[in-house]
């Protein structure tokens, strides 16, 4: 039908746009978080766009869903402004013949939703910690560039060469820095070279240069001159983390049946079953009054959206805590928005609305 056709291709282009700014503020965002990271030396500079695309491939579902509701709303509210709704109503066509266009339009985007928290997000959270343990766990040689300051061990060490040549491995103006049980160590060399024994050892030799060690605020530091000076650059050991119930398949968190893994299913199925819900509401708080040209639906949608945000990660709380049945946790919050939005339906049909109702 020619209303369904145009509904859509409105509400499609005005959530794509939304989304794109959310997306494009939630980069911002994150970037400007994980810089700060970098600067405190928290997280490898080449780390940077895997953890960027990790974190919004996280918040994606969100986007989706706040995507959708404003869509949705911002497509309604155009519509009363513009008084269509009027010429649509005065044709023959009901409110809740609007549902139906508004439902085809939303389930491919809760469809998408759905396979980012059931699927994609584990797989990338797994993804995120094994890189994570294959950047703490590399050795320190691969850590040295040319031109930065390299920090190892925590900080204990930090590493500076002026120059690499990749042919012959040959650093030069080499600068070394460590922190050893309370002593500080200072190397300088003219240059230096890998070398791998054949046991696998890997040494940073350090050819003609000098090493300043003493405790910091003392004057007894010794110095030695030296025409070769070896350093161990072993592998960090790194110790698995346990993975997370956020990093669990479904399978897994269906066997574990503790109140975490509860928790998160509740967590992964609220989203999805948000999204049509939120579509739904969007579609009597769009009503723009003609005559005054203003609107309080705009302001009720964005309180009823927090309020159901915040229902859903309270509900998910005292699953975790065992303080509420999953399956109240799971319906409850969603039968009652859902009565919400019938509620506003009907209020919105009737010829007489509440809010203009005479004392």
């Amino acid at each position: 039908m020619l209303y369904h056709r145009s509904l859509i291709r409105e509400m499609a282009l005005t959530t794509a746009a939304v989304l794109v700014v959310l997306i494009a503020i939630a980069l911002v965002t994150l970037f400007i978080r994980l810089l700060g990271d970098v600067a405190r030396g928290q997280l490898e500079n080449e780390a940077l766009l895997a953890y960027l695309g990790f974190s919004l491939l996280y918040f994606l579902p969100v986007l989706l869903s706040i995507a959708l509701f404003s869509g949705v709303l911002l497509s309604f509210s155009r519509l009363w402004r513009d008084s269509e709704m009027i010429i649509w109503f005065n044709s023959g066509l009901s409110l809740t013949q609007w549902i139906r266009p508004v439902l085809g339009f939303a389930l491919p985007i809760t469809l998408v939703i759905t396979l980012l928290t059931v699927v994609l997000i584990p797989w990338s959270l797994n993804k995120k910690n094994e890189y994570k343990q294959e950047l703490r766990s590399r050795s320190e040689a691969a850590a040295i560039a040319p031109g930065l300051f390299a920090e190892t061990n925590g900080g204990k060490r930090v590493y500076f060469v002026e120059s690499l040549n990749p042919l012959t491995s040959i650093v030069r103006n080499i600068f070394m820095q460590s922190l050893e049980d309370g002593e500080l160590g200072l190397v300088v060399a003219n240059e230096g070279n890998y070398s791998v024994l054949p046991d696998g050892s890997r040494f940073l030799v350090l050819k003609h240069g000098r090493r300043y060690e003493g405790r910091p605020g003392q004057l007894n530091y010794q110095i030695v001159n030296f025409e070769r000076y070896w350093m161990r650059l072993d592998p960090v050991v790194v110790s698995k983390d346990a993975k997370s119930v956020r990093q669990a398949r479904i399978s897994q968190l269906l066997r574990l049946s503790t109140p975490a893994s509860r928790a998160e299913l509740l967590w992964r199925a609220g989203l999805p079953l948000s999204a049509p819900i939120l579509a739904l509401l969007a579609i009597p708080l769009g009503f723009v009054n003609v005559r005054a040209r203003r609107s309080y639906g705009l302001a009720i949608a964005l309180l009823l959206y927090f309020i159901y945000n915040n229902l859903l990660s309270l509900s998910q709380a005292w699953v975790a805590q065992d303080k509420l049945n999953p399956w109240l946790g799971v319906f409850a919050v969603h039968l009652l928005m859902a009565a919400a939005t019938a509620l506003l339906f009907y209020q919105r049909m009737r010829v007489q609305p509440w809010l203009r109702r005479k004392s």
